[in-house]
């Protein structure tokens, strides 16, 4: 005999859910032996020894200040991240301490001396973040073996991670939530955490936090920062993309493009092989052993062991080529302008540039509390220069804020911690006209009182810097800084001191304008720019370059070159300076071409013509930057961008040939724009 249908039905349906359960349990397991097998992969058995000999039998470790209530670099976070090392040392199957008793009682009493007390911190992201993060790893290795206890409050601190905030913050609290679930074998908590963070794998909406469409990424009131959360971004989306893959968490094929195009498109652009630019790591500039790292490499790598390959694995390959420094990689050669991030880099093969300024739409700086003190001019016209790498490694303890490279800013007073601003730009005209290869910067700065137009042409010929209208109300001194690095190898300066060479770098005014250097031994310590760091003097050699505009300078300008130079023969630097030719340099247009690779770049201030050689007369009817390349056919390549990014179009004339152009919004705003002409 058969069982009635009702019954069959109802078999059915629990040998449909047992199989779904099943599905979902071998997910949750993959995924748990995955991250065991990463966190188990390299564990410091000798630390481990050395913090299961200093345990007190209270739970605590007897150097670290459990009353300390800093908002920053809170020792409460050490005590949960030494617990989870010796959890690692016991669950570790070739450690020699695996499974050892005394090892395991240790760990008890940690957990017990940090559940008992419940420490917690003004600052949010211990709460929520830091210290779920260092725990919760763990608690899933011992899972199994967990008391009833050290399971209910274990997470109970994880659940104080709430999936919310924006980028990489909420990639933090998304992943806490899953590892949280994994503990506690809920699939359905698992499957919603990971399915946030795709989810934040994406291009945000104007005005939000995170990956823009230009792949820049800004956090904290929309401060440009891809080498530091986003560092922390594109290692744990690529980690996640790996761990996940195969089961039915994995992220979309259009979640894992994203990443790529973050890497490729963004944050490699953003500095020199290995070395990061200072202007994208926002606060963490004052922070020790910062600005060298690997993590685009581990990244990319990341991505590159994902069945099947990414659909951009040869640039991957060479993105990692290029920050492992291995020989041979193939070079970064280009130019990219950040249009939501008032960002442009430049690129040729041992040469690297930046330009960082800031508008209304943007904040300058990010400080937290007693970090980054004195930072709040990184984004008045900031630009990096780097030859070979590690120029500015360490520097900042020991620079001037005030003569920041690149920058035109008051000397006095001199700058206190207190002094520390967070702020958008008073201005909305800063940004760039780019065609991949050559650039053209505008920034209407103003800070204070102190204004001036300054633009920048980025070619063939190195970096162009013009500034005109500089004034200042204030009768202050003020100087326009080229560069302030770590002095190495010999420094030479011409005789009428208008140029001077130093580290493969050629520094030359155009206008005949004297420069002013001086080369020095510094004595600083880190606390200094992060009060709380270490006070233990340490010291450097610093060279700077600079131009002084005098006190209360009115409608003051400047005009200079900075290239790589291998020589320091006067003939042949005088050929480098005469190939490039300043065709105005007012308030109302600043122009610069360069015969050699047949670029130029204009910025206009406002609607306004200029005589263009050749091609005859060059008028536009808005305020816009402006690159032009020709050949020898006579045609001539120009693309337009409108820096204030509020145009909805803009009309070109130059000779007999007219254009319109149709310039990007929303999300593109600021773009760049080309069109071949005929004139």
């Amino acid at each position: 005999m058969f069982p009635p249908p009702s019954l069959r039905f109802f078999v059915l349906f629990l040998s449909l859910a047992a199989g779904v359960f099943g599905a979902w349990q071998n997910d949750l397991d993959a995924v748990r032996a995955r991250l065991e097998e990463d966190w188990l992969a390299r564990v410091d058995i000798d630390a481990a020894r050395t913090q299961l000999a200093a345990l007190r039998e209270d739970g605590a470790w007897p150097d670290l200040d459990y009353a300390n209530r800093e908002g920053t670099n809170w020792p409460q976070l050490i005590h949960a991240e030494r617990a989870t090392l010796l959890a690692k040392a016991w669950r570790a199957p070739d450690s020699p301490l695996a499974r050892d008793p005394a090892l395991r009682a240790a760990i008890g009493r940690a957990w017990e001396f940090w559940f008992a007390r419940d420490f917690t911190n003004h600052n949010w992201w211990y709460n929520e973040i830091g210290v779920p993060r260092a725990l919760a790893p763990g608690l899933l290795l011992l899972r199994d073996e967990l008391t009833p206890r050290e399971r209910e409050q274990g997470l109970r601190i994880l659940a104080r991670a709430k999936i919310q905030a924006e980028s990489q913050n909420l990639v933090w609290l998304a992943e806490i939530n899953a590892l949280r679930g994994l503990i506690a074998g809920d699939a359905d908590l698992v499957a919603r955490a990971y399915g946030r963070i795709a989810q934040e794998i994406r291009v945000v909406a104007p005005g939000a936090e995170g990956v823009q469409a230009d792949m820049s990424l800004l956090q904290h009131r929309r401060c440009l920062y891809n080498h530091g959360y986003g560092a922390s971004f594109a290692v744990d989306a690529t980690r996640l993309a790996r761990l996940l893959s195969g089961t039915r968490f994995a992220l979309p094929p259009e979640r894992i493009a994203l990443l790529e195009s973050f890497l490729l498109d963004g944050s490699q652009w953003m500095g020199l092989g290995p070395w990061q630019d200072w202007g994208a790591r926002g606060r963490e500039i004052a922070r020790v052993g910062r600005g060298l790292g690997t993590y685009q490499a581990v990244a990319a790598e990341t991505l590159l062991a994902l069945a099947p390959l990414p659909a951009r694995a040869e640039e991957l390959r060479a993105l990692a080529a290029r920050v492992r420094e291995t020989p041979d990689a193939p070079a970064l050669v280009g130019a990219r302008h950040f249009w939501r991030a008032d960002f442009t880099a430049f690129h040729r093969p041992g040469f690297y540039a930046s330009v960082r300024s800031f508008s209304s739409r943007l904040a300058n700086t990010d400080f937290n509390g007693p970090e980054n003190l004195f930072a709040h001019h990184l984004a008045d016209g900031a630009t990096a220069l780097m030859t070979r790498g590690g120029e500015y490694a360490a520097v900042f303890p020991f620079w001037n804020w005030q003569r920041i490279p690149g920058t035109t800013s008051r000397q006095a007073p001199l700058l206190k911690p207190a002094t520390a601003r967070r702020e958008n730009g008073s201005r909305a005209f800063a940004g760039a006209a780019t065609d991949g290869r050559s650039a053209m910067v505008a920034f209407d700065f103003e800070r204070d009182g102190l204004s001036a137009r300054k633009a920048w042409f980025l070619s063939d010929a190195g970096l162009v810097a013009l500034g005109a209208g500089i004034s200042d109300p204030e009768n202050q001194p003020v100087v326009t800084t080229l560069n302030q690095a770590l002095l190495r190898g010999a420094l030479t300066v011409a005789p009428d001191s208008t140029w001077l060479h130093h580290d493969g770098l050629l520094y030359a005014t155009l206008d005949g304008t004297a420069l002013r250097h001086e080369s020095d031994e510094r004595e600083s310590s880190w606390r200094a720019i992060h009060q709380n760091l270490s006070d233990a003097p340490i010291r450097a050699e610093l060279f700077t370059a600079w131009l002084d505009h005098g006190a209360g300078p009115r409608d003051a300008a400047y005009a200079y070159l900075i290239a790589p130079a291998s020589t320091t023969n006067a003939d042949q630097i005088t050929s480098r300076r005469e190939s490039v030719r300043i065709l105005a340099n007012s308030s109302e247009v600043q122009a610069v071409a360069h015969a050699a690779s047949r670029t130029a770049g204009v910025v206009f201030y406002a609607p306004g013509e200029l005589e263009f050689g050749r091609f005859g007369r060059l008028s536009v009817d808005a305020a816009c930057a402006v690159l032009l390349t020709w050949d020898d056919s006579g045609s001539i390549s120009v693309t337009v961008a409108d820096p204030a990014q509020s145009a909805a179009a803009l009309r070109l004339r130059l000779g007999a040939a007219r254009a319109e152009f149709i310039l990007p919004d929303g999300q593109q705003a600021g773009a760049s724009v080309t069109r071949v002409l005929n004139p």
